[in-house]
């Protein structure tokens, strides 16, 4: 997986989390391979399955993957609920800003590994703009 795409995932962390405590309910989790046809037929349980398995896979990742320097710049930086930048940390933790880049950096190393099982269609996300606008309807694809 590419940075970019674990950085992406690390900042959308917490929407997900929110996602998977209101996208309906513990009976709608199913099976991947059945995933795409599930989708079709019942969104929200697409959607609780999918941030289900993203936040599953980010807590294992940060937690057995990473030390605990690296542990604490990536919930710092991405995870906390209020996120704060390197030279913020650096302060924070009393160590050169160098040093903790070079955390930060070998953490996104490991991560984009650790994460690589997450699929394409579960690391897409998806525009739900169309749900504000009133004269939005659902067109069947062809």
């Amino acid at each position: 997986m590419e940075h970019n795409q674990v950085t992406k995932l690390l900042k959308n962390y917490r929407s997900y989390q929110y996602a998977v405590k209101n996208c309906g309910s513990d009976d709608d989790t199913i099976r991947l391979p059945l995933v795409i046809s599930e989708r079709k037929r019942n969104p929200d349980s697409w959607d609780r399955t999918r941030y289900n398995r993203i936040v599953n896979m980010i807590d294992g990742a940060v937690n057995h993957v990473l030390n605990d320097d690296q542990r604490a710049v990536i919930m710092r930086k991405y995870l906390d609920r209020n996120p704060m930048t390197l030279g913020e940390i650096s302060n924070i933790i009393h160590k050169d800003r160098t040093t903790v880049g070079r955390w930060h950096t070998e953490a996104i190393r490991r991560l984009s590994i650790a994460l690589e099982p997450l699929t394409e269609d579960e690391k897409e996300i998806n525009n739900v703009d169309h749900m504000f606008d009133p004269n939005w309807r659902y067109v069947e694809p062809a």
